[in-house]
């Protein structure tokens, strides 16, 4: 009996210890301290998970956490940023300490230089930023992350699909008024001509910024925005990802080289939505829908800390196509375009940027940075629709040398300078389309007695230098900050320039929540004219810069760490815009016919065709109210933004309006135009009252992460049409009468400019994503729903040319949000995807 007690006693006693083996009792805890030697800060507020064990722990104020691992052994840290995930190796061993541990690699020793890292101060004025994290898998977006900028405050966007959906309207500007940039390098276009995806891979990203008011005096070439991009600027270890969806297929990598001096990364893009969607049938025949691809490839080498160069090489290419057939029987209530059978029409849209960076850092007080940049944006288009018959290739090509430089002088004041040449050598050949009138609000392509369109032959080439310079003043006494600056561009093919100062103010009050700051900016910002516009044989070379004027004030409150208000009030004018103009010519000039030259060389009053005489403004109020995730936490996010903007243009044409009888020869009107232009103000046709955004996302788990974004517009202004034109012209292919629209010309009535306005606009996306965790990194499934509640969205009106005018024409443009299948059935647009990210 004693044995069998003895044994049993043993029996508990070894259960018992394996028990407290197992336990936490004998896990072992790391009091550690977390420091960025470069920064010599250490790394607050920074959420640490364990992969091994999927815990999470936080980092306090000071850079302290407790780690608790099971038992001794190798692990790896994730440590898990705004910018993405860094990962670091430790050994744990059986006893509990506290150590040290550096997230990057100990700096240099003063003897061999100083290295100079972390984000140069920004503007406060008219500048909001989103972070790569918050807005990389946004609903709505299709995955990208530039579209996130549609749903930032002074913004309105371009609803639809296609090449028109491309740019975005800020603050009332036209959108081909604004300039995207690239680690400070340009691009020609922002997204593809399927209107849905970016030219710039996400995993290159950091963050955005969107300069709304007064920019900086570093920037140039826009009266609308300034879109900055900027991309990662380290690689801790080797990486990539890889992402499918229905109509395009990603791949990034990155890498590390030279033994951590300095890293590689590549991204590119291949659309197929032809192959997909274009062959479901649910297309009209005769539309190919976009190909596209892009490439980037970006390499940084640090020879010495003070000593860096980087490498660029940006591409995009994109085409689109028609061919209508023309068929026997033309149903036009069966075929949405047997109007425009026997049309053809192809367009074509590239760029390449290649730079070459060199940046020296002597001293912690001064940094030079010299780029080399050749840049090379392609347009072209073929269209022939009845009397529309034209062909034009555009090249306008730029090498140049940039230098900016930033130096801290005193304690109460910092500059930055800078200075730019270029080469532009511009290549322009066809026959450019142009309105014969643009005046004309409802052109006619089957006229061809007396054409409403008119082709310009054009053979242009030619180089010319173009130089700007610039600078900006830091002046900082405590908590006011005082940051005048001027820039003054020229191009010696026109012999204009631009002087633009501008100024921002602001004071901020510590002791208010986490800070508030009032602050406001003003000044002139320019862009300037394309090659085609002031060219010397068919264009104006007399166009000056196109300019705008900024005013804005605001107040920025930080409620917390996590919680942001700001509020902005902004008023905008516009002048010398580039429209097309009629009227405007020259006594004597070459003959634009060069056909001509043997027999007329020389033409009487050759028209000019472009002109600065467009003026517009705006005005309006931004809310922005924010929730910042807590880096690294699963902590909800999001955002609701508000604008209320009016918008203003008048082209500053002669008008005749109805019931004037004035007879006038064509040199009497000229001069009519030149003296007495009586065009009224209008509505922009791309204003829109209100503009609403609500944001949300929120990381459940490690396996999955939801979103949601209801967005309100108010719709469009158009111009009411009033009835048609009798149907006196018809395709001659098929015979079919094309009904042209007739609008009113009394700038006396109600009816007259833009003033109807459709339904609002509101949709509701959601996306969900489920995460799949593994030792060489993880893969994102991800559902992407857009217009959950499948709303019959409009935009503006449009009128069938194959009707006549009639209580259902015109009607309501349905806007892209739903998709339609055989049958009738009615489902939201939605996108399906899989990314591997290792």
């Amino acid at each position: 009996m004693k044995s069998a007690k003895y044994k049993l006693n043993k029996s508990i006693l070894f259960g018992i210890i394996l028990f407290l083996i197992g336990s936490p009792i004998f896990a072992v805890n790391i009091r550690a301290k977390l420091i960025n030697p470069k920064k010599e800060i250490a790394e607050k507020n920074l959420s640490v998970l364990i992969f091994e064990t999927k815990k999470f722990a936080q980092t306090d104020a000071d850079g302290n956490v407790t780690l608790e691992f099971p038992s001794a052994g190798e692990y790896t840290l994730r440590l898990l940023r705004d910018t993405g995930i860094q990962e670091i190796k430790i050994s744990v061993g059986s006893q509990d300490e506290s150590r040290t541990i550096y997230t990057e690699k100990k700096a240099s020793s003063p003897k061999t230089g100083i290295v100079v890292e972390g984000e140069r101060e920004k503007t406060i004025a008219s500048r909001t930023k989103v972070r790569y994290e918050e807005i990389k898998r946004m609903p709505g977006t299709f995955g990208e992350a530039l579209r996130a900028l549609e749903t930032l405050p002074g913004v309105i966007p371009n609803i639809g699909f296609g090449g028109g959906a491309n740019g975005i309207i800020v603050r009332g500007a036209n959108p081909n008024a604004n300039t995207y940039l690239y680690d400070d390098l340009p691009i020609l276009y922002p997204f593809h001509l399927d209107g849905l995806t970016s030219v710039i891979h996400n995993d290159l990203i950091k963050s955005i910024d969107l300069y709304s008011g007064a920019y900086p005096a570093n920037f140039n070439n826009a009266t609308g925005g300034i879109i900055e991009i900027e991309t990662v600027d380290s690689v801790q270890k080797t990486k990539g990802a890889f992402q499918v969806s229905l109509w395009n297929t990603t791949a990034y990598a990155a890498t590390p080289t030279s033994g951590g001096k300095g890293y590689l990364a590549i991204a590119g893009k291949l659309g197929y939505l032809d192959k997909t969607l274009g062959a479901t049938g649910l297309l009209p025949e005769g539309i190919r829908l976009p190909r596209y691809n892009d490439s980037q490839i970006k390499y940084v080498h640090n020879f010495t800390p003070e000593h860096q160069i980087a490498f660029y090489n940006l591409t995009a290419q994109d085409n689109f196509a028609i061919d209508v057939p023309n068929k026997p029987s033309n149903d036009p209530t069966s075929s949405q375009l047997a109007l425009l059978s026997g049309a053809k029409a192809s367009f074509g849209q590239s760029f390449r940027t290649t730079a070459l960076r060199y940046t020296w850092i002597p001293g912690d007080k001064f940094q030079n940075r010299f780029t080399l940049i050749n840049f090379d944006p392609i347009g072209e288009y073929n269209v022939g629709v009845g009397s529309i018959q034209g062909k034009q290739y555009q090249r306008g090509a730029y090498v140049g040398v940039r230098q900016d430089a930033y130096w801290t002088a005193t304690r109460f004041l910092k500059v930055d300078f800078g200075t730019e040449v270029r080469r532009f050598s511009f290549r322009d050949y066809g026959t450019e389309v142009a309105l014969r009138d643009p005046t004309n609000p409802s052109p006619n392509p089957y006229n061809s007695a007396n054409p409403d369109f008119v082709g310009r032959p054009i053979s242009i080439q030619g180089n010319s230098p173009y130089y700007n310079a610039y600078t900006t003043l830091h002046f900082k006494f405590g908590n006011f900050l005082f940051e005048p600056g001027a820039r003054y561009d020229y191009v010696q093919v026109t012999g204009n320039g631009a002087l633009t100062p501008r100024a921002t103010a602001s004071y901020t009050f510590p002791e208010i929540g986490k800070g508030m700051t009032l602050y406001g900016s003003g000044g002139d910002v320019s862009r300037f004219p394309l090659t085609t516009n002031f060219n010397s044989e068919t264009g104006n070379p007399d166009l000056r810069f196109e300019r705008a004027r900024k005013l804005s004030v605001g107040i920025d409150q930080k409620i917390d760490q996590v919680w942001q208000v700001k509020a902005e009030v902004f008023k905008n004018e516009f002048k010398d815009t580039i429209i097309d103009d009629p009227y405007v010519s020259t006594p004597v000039g070459l003959n634009p016919d060069k056909a001509q030259w043997l027999r007329q060389p020389i033409v009487a009053n050759r028209p000019l065709n472009y002109s600065n005489r467009a003026t517009g403004w705006s005005h309006g109020y931004e809310l922005l109210i924010r929730k910042n995730a807590r880096p690294g936490t699963r902590d909800w996010f999001g955002w609701i933004s508000y604008t209320w903007s009016q918008s203003f243009q008048n082209s500053n044409l002669y008008q005749v309006y109805e019931g004037d009888t004035t007879q006038v020869g064509g040199i009497e009107r000229k001069i009519l135009a030149a003296y007495f232009p009586n065009s009224v103000e209008q509505l922009a046709p791309w204003d829109r009252t209100h503009v609403a955004n609500v944001i949300y996302g929120w990381r459940v788990n490690e396996g999955y992460q939801i979103g949601a974004r209801w967005s309100y517009l108010t719709s469009v202004p158009s111009r009411p049409i009033i009835g048609d034109d009798g149907g006196r012209f018809s395709n001659p292919l098929n015979g079919l009468t094309f009904w042209n629209p007739r609008y009113s010309n009394n700038p006396y009535t109600s009816e007259y400019g833009y003033v109807k306005r459709g339904t609002d606009f509101h949709r509701l996306d959601i996306r969900f994503d489920i995460f799949e965790n593994y030792s060489w990194g993880y893969l994102n499934w991800y559902l992407e729903i857009v217009n959950v509640y499948m709303r019959k969205n409009k935009n503006g009106f449009d009128f069938d040319n194959s009707r006549p005018f009639s209580a259902t024409n015109p009607r309501e443009n349905d806007t892209f949000g739903t998709l339609e299948l055989p049958g009738g059935t009615v489902i939201p647009f939605f996108n399906i995807g899989m990314e591997v990210h290792f």
